[in-house]
């Protein structure tokens, strides 16, 4: 799959079938993962992987409930490990780098689920304190997310999200100045960027034809209106 395909394409799934997500499909999640960014390369990530129904139960209550949890093939647990990036950054690695390494290792291993065929689901709603107890780690780690793994239904149809277009969202220089570049551009298409004035005129052209498929339309329907009412005039006669 091309990688803005992937990125365009995938989505949260949290219904699963009852297959068993393969070992080697679970090595691939987690490699993808351990290739993300990291201040300063320190990658204090580190992974449990649950599979066990009872350790997936547990995990499912400490996340308010959700089905999708205790329902996955896998659960994988991320880590961050907060000596190891305090030593270089201080707090601020704890409080802010932590947080970073392993969201940007979350979103390698949702992109490569989803490459795979395989449907996945970000955790973030969880008492952090009790999914730590549960996956019992030692006090210098901090549970940052969990990925639900499954394969994902196959009858069941993915709601596509709409995004925010990026000029609405993108400032240039400061805050609140708008970018003057983006108006020569529309949308980018994976093969060339399409000018607005293209776009208006490839719309008039549309609404242009629409209009005349529309007139032609009420043509024949007038034309077949006067033809039914000679015939409904003629057996009237008769």
């Amino acid at each position: 799959m091309e990688t803005f395909d992937c990125i365009e394409s995938r989505r949260s799934v949290r219904n699963y079938d009852k297959k068993n997500v393969p070992n080697e499909m679970i090595a691939e999640i987690i490699t993808a993962g351990t290739y993300a960014p990291s201040a300063g390369n320190i990658q204090e990530w580190e992974f449990i992987i649950v599979r066990d129904q009872e350790t997936k139960r547990k995990l499912s209550e400490a996340s308010l409930k959700q089905s999708h949890v205790k329902n996955a093939s896998a659960v994988i647990v991320i880590l961050a490990n907060l000596e190891k990036i305090k030593e270089k950054y201080k707090e601020r690695g704890k409080q802010v780098y932590a947080l970073q390494d392993t969201a940007a290792c979350v979103q390698n291993m949702l992109l490569v689920a989803h490459d795979l065929g395989l449907g996945a689901c970000w955790i973030g709603a969880f008492d952090e304190d009790e999914v730590g107890n549960v996956v019992e780690i030692p006090d210098k780690f901090r549970v940052t997310a969990m990925i639900t793994v499954g394969f994902p239904l196959p009858y069941e149809q993915q709601q596509k999200i709409d995004r925010i277009p990026f000029e609405r969202l993108t400032w240039e220089n400061r805050y609140g100045q708008e970018i003057k570049w983006f108006m020569d551009y529309g949308r980018k298409s994976r093969f060339e960027w399409k000018s607005l004035d293209q776009q208006i005129e490839e719309l008039s052209r549309r609404l242009q034809k629409l209009m005349e498929e529309r007139k032609d339309l009420k043509n024949k329907e007038s034309s077949l209106t006067s033809k039914l009412r000679n015939i409904f005039r003629k057996n009237n006669k008769l």
